[in-house]
């Protein structure tokens, strides 16, 4: 039977394991495996079982010091902060391309140089989120070894919907940049910028996105 249920990041940036709270109970939760489902076929992540390893009080305050004393407050001051500070950033760089025309400094006149940065750039992102994916040295903390099988849910179903359309959205907008770049239809470094950061969105859409904090989950143990 489903029961609601809390996640919780590591404090490390951890892409493989997420803490997970059902019914009083913690466990370590493996979230980014299989690696086929969790990195390219990310809308089945939720119909798969994940493995999980129940934790004590003193096990979860070793992952997590912070858990257990979430300062919303602090919270809040931060994201306020970064907001300010995204926005600053963006007025600033309307001016200087006002001030100086870089678009012209932007484009990749040959097209060999213009496929070869695209290559660069996915396996770059691809090796990029198998090294997050690690997750190193977490076991061991972890007195209880044997994992049992978590299915996790979002309590809704119009979270799921949004879910889908955004990962289904970074993959058609990867898609579209190589199309573009391979067929050599616009040169220009800034598709390079938008396929890294979209690309690597997608890959880790997973844990980032489906398994986010902010999402309040049913879960059930087995």
């Amino acid at each position: 039977m489903f029961q609601p249920a809390k996640i919780e990041r590591l404090p490390k940036m951890n892409f493989r394991y997420h803490l997970l709270k059902v019914d009083g109970v913690w466990y370590l939760m493996e979230v980014d495996r299989p690696i086929i489902i969790t990195y390219f076929l990310p809308w089945f992540v939720y119909f798969i079982p994940h493995k999980a390893y129940q934790l004590t009080e003193d096990e979860v305050g070793v992952l997590a010091p912070k858990v257990f004393e979430r300062d919303k407050k602090h919270q809040s001051l931060v994201n306020n902060q970064i907001g300010k500070t995204s926005l600053g950033l963006g007025v600033t760089s309307m001016l200087l391309a006002r001030a100086f025309p870089i678009e012209k400094y932007l484009n990749i006149t040959s097209r060999f140089v213009n496929l070869s940065l695209m290559m660069l750039i996915l396996i770059f992102v691809v090796g990029l989120r198998i090294w997050m994916g690690r997750g190193e040295g977490m076991q061991e903390i972890v007195a209880d070894k044997t994992p049992r099988k978590v299915y996790c849910f979002p309590s809704e179903i119009k979270k799921i919907l949004l879910i889908l359309t955004l990962t289904l959205f970074a993959l058609v907008v990867s898609i579209a940049i190589c199309y573009v770049i391979l067929l050599n239809l616009s040169p220009n470094f800034i598709f390079h910028i938008v396929l890294l950061s979209i690309s690597f969105l997608f890959l880790s859409a997973g844990n980032l996105i489906f398994y986010s904090p902010i999402i309040s989950f049913k879960a059930k143990v087995k």
